[in-house]
């Protein structure tokens, strides 16, 4: 599991998972917890964001993929318990280097969709997708230890679902959605990324406050196919629907990330019992490397009349695009004929994006007139597109 690149800053007891704190909830489970062992677990933890394209940029952000793998495995096998999981804190790195952005078009998977407020659920995965299908933002599995055990018997798998939110307060928000086959029973809950970077998950109460044992979330992922012959079924995870829903930039050697996670044994109604809870933490850094990005300008397309009269305004419509990894910024239109000369200035216009400019010319000269539009930007390149247009007397 573990990537040979990532450094690891310090490792104490457990597992720091962003989304283990969204399953260790996931199961409610119809017989009490073993006693749980004090402090005896130890963690393993990666957290990678790569670039989804060729390459990340230090000076814009782009397109990645957030993987997140962890595991749990118990000190002293005897008793195979785990200390169940109250709550989870991730650290990923800052806004600046690292963000959700959910795009406008696409909607937001409501929390009676999902079965109300974030609370265990029994439903199924394929159901659950239906219900929003066009939220889905990744997908992963999981690993957990019934009634905190970690005997063979005791592991069931788990798959997830990760849907779009929102944004409360202008901060995106991320829903979770894990469900076990085995055991007819699943669980939502959510949490909020902060500009620091902070996802802080509240893990609800389990009838047998189960534990993970390990945990895999990928954002957007890609399509999984799950065989269950026991169960006679095939489970199919979809990747995310946005590709572009995590984005980074790496302005520095790495991403570096911390995990905080509270274990302590708890009642139904989520009163501490047996030992005091603490906390466990880890903490790493994914290494990357980032190349300037630069705007660039696409041969313009000019729409409008071929015919005109002379002395009269005509308008034409300029299409520019900018095809490049960075913001253009402070281009300019040159639309000259033989005695016209206009300037336009373009605007900011963000990678990947596109904006019609309209013209107004007043041609003096009859007869058939080249028209020129040039579209330039210092360190964006310049294009230029010709329309010939008959000027009438």
């Amino acid at each position: 599991m573990r990537n040979p690149t990532v450094q690891k800053q310090r490792k104490v007891l457990l597992l720091p998972a962003v989304v283990a704190a969204f399953i260790l909830a996931i199961f409610a489970f119809s017989f009490w917890a073993q006693p749980a062992q004090a402090a005896g677990e130890t963690a393993d933890a990666d957290i990678s964001i790569t670039p989804r394209g060729p390459t990340l940029f230090n000076n814009a952000f782009s397109a990645a993929n957030l993987k997140i793998e962890t595991a749990i495995v118990p000190e002293d096998p005897l008793p195979p318990t785990i200390t169940p999981m109250k709550v989870a804190d991730l650290g990923l790195p800052a806004s600046p280097r690292f963000t959700f952005r959910p795009k406008a078009s696409m909607p937001v998977c409501a929390d009676d969709q999902l079965g109300g407020p974030p609370t265990n659920v029994s439903v199924p995965v394929k159901t659950m997708i239906e219900r929003c299908p066009q939220s889905l933002l990744g997908n992963g599995s999981a690993k957990f230890a019934l009634g905190q055990s970690t005997s063979p018997l005791a592991t069931r798998d788990g798959e997830i679902l990760v849907f779009n939110g929102g944004r409360v307060n202008g901060k995106p928000k991320l829903k979770i959605y894990a469900y076990s086959y085995d055991t007819s029973t699943g669980i939502y809950t959510s949490a909020i990324l902060q500009p620091n970077g902070q996802l802080r998950f509240e893990i609800p109460v389990l009838t047998a406050d189960s534990a993970v044992r390990s945990l895999n979330l990928n954002i957007p992922g890609k399509r999984v196919v799950i065989e269950k012959p026991l169960l006679d079924l095939t489970v199919v995870l979809p990747a995310g629907s946005d590709s572009n829903y995590a984005q980074a930039k790496c302005t520095s050697g790495g991403f570096p990330w911390t995990a905080d996670f509270t274990l302590g044994k708890r009642d139904l109604a989520g009163n501490p019992i047996g030992p005091p809870a603490f906390v466990v933490s880890d903490a790493g850094n994914y290494p990357c490397t980032g190349v300037k990005a630069s705007a660039r300008i696409a041969v313009p397309r000019v729409s409008g009349p071929r015919v005109v009269k002379r002395n009269r305004l005509a308008t034409f419509r300029v299409l520019i695009r900018n095809t490049g990894q960075a913001p253009l910024l402070g281009a300019r239109m040159v639309t000259s004929s033989r005695g016209i000369r206009v300037n336009t200035m373009i605007g900011r216009l963000n990678p990947g994006a596109a904006k019609t400019v309209r013209v107004r010319v007043k041609f003096r000269h009859p007869g058939r007139q080249r028209l020129v539009i040039r579209v330039a930007r210092q360190g964006a390149g310049n294009e230029t597109a010709v329309k010939f247009v008959r000027v009438r007397r």
